[in-house]
């Protein structure tokens, strides 16, 4: 089942569970698609239905252009996952590129005079302080395969960087996704009034436990990072523990907010 604004993201339902307690709206990594977040299915329980969104620039919409202005596409994400024809409860989260749009998209609720998630899971990438993305994203843009290497968690085939059609395919989405993270501008806000969680890899290059803990001078409550064996893309290694965690850590949150429905399981 999918939702679409003409020329935006689609909501991207996977598995329909119209009795879930609570809508969980995961926001993929550079360069990804809904698709990222589909071996979570076997792992969550009935009372979550799992969301995504699918961007323009990627998949079967790879021949669109790609969305790279974060303020335009949060505001879209708002109104995908704010949606009034459904009013149960929703969280939100993101990995990588994906926390940055999850982070955005809830400043534009709250600007907008929009529901608020009940919670909000950030995985995999600092806090935008500091210009911290030029700081980080420039010097591997600029280090060749090695930075590539860098920004998608492991080492490119030799076989596919010889495939420049290839390349070019798999490596737009991303480079959009990374020109979205440099045309960001970090805007001094009141800390957000949503329960955080914070996600990351032991080995990652790219972010460290204590650039994750940067997010916590932009919500109201900190949080304290939660760390799993595995570099940038350790969710695709770590499936079932982060999403263990996740729920885990949802439904606490959840247990309080939606109390009286019998779907949501005391922790």
């Amino acid at each position: 089942m999918l939702s679409r604004e003409l020329d935006g993201p689609e909501r991207i339902v996977l598995g329909e569970r119209p009795r879930a307690a609570v809508r969980l709206y995961c926001l993929p990594p550079a360069g990804a698609g809904a698709d990222f977040f589909h071996p979570w299915l076997e792992h969550v329980p009935a009372w979550v239905e799992v969301c995504s969104v699918r961007l323009p620039g990627r998949g079967p919409r790879a021949e669109e252009p790609s969305l790279t202005d974060p303020v335009d596409l949060a505001a879209r994400l708002a109104g995908i996952v704010d949606d009034p024809a459904d009013v149960r409860p929703f969280a939100v989260f993101g990995h990588s590129v994906g926390a940055l749009m999850a982070f955005e998209t809830l400043r534009r609720l709250r600007q907008d005079g929009g529901r608020l998630p009940i919670w909000a899971g950030l995985s995999g990438l600092s806090g935008p302080q500091d210009d911290a993305y030029a700081k980080g994203l420039v010097p591997l843009l600029t280090a060749g395969t090695d930075g590539l290497a860098m920004l998608i968690g492991g080492p490119v085939p030799q076989w596919m960087l010889d495939d420049a059609p290839l390349m070019a395919a798999v490596g737009t989405p991303l480079l959009a996704d990374c020109l979205l993270l440099l045309h960001h501008r970090h805007r001094a806000e009141p800390p957000l009034e949503v329960p955080l969680a914070l996600y990351g890899g032991t080995q990652d290059p790219t972010t460290s436990a204590a650039q994750l803990s940067t997010w916590n001078s932009l919500f109201a409550a900190p949080a304290e990072p939660r760390l799993f064996d595995g570099a940038h893309m350790y969710p695709n290694e770590q499936t079932e523990a982060l999403v263990k965690q996740v729920i885990a850590d949802l439904a606490v949150v959840a247990d309080l907010t939606v109390a009286s429905d019998s779907a949501v399981p005391a922790v």
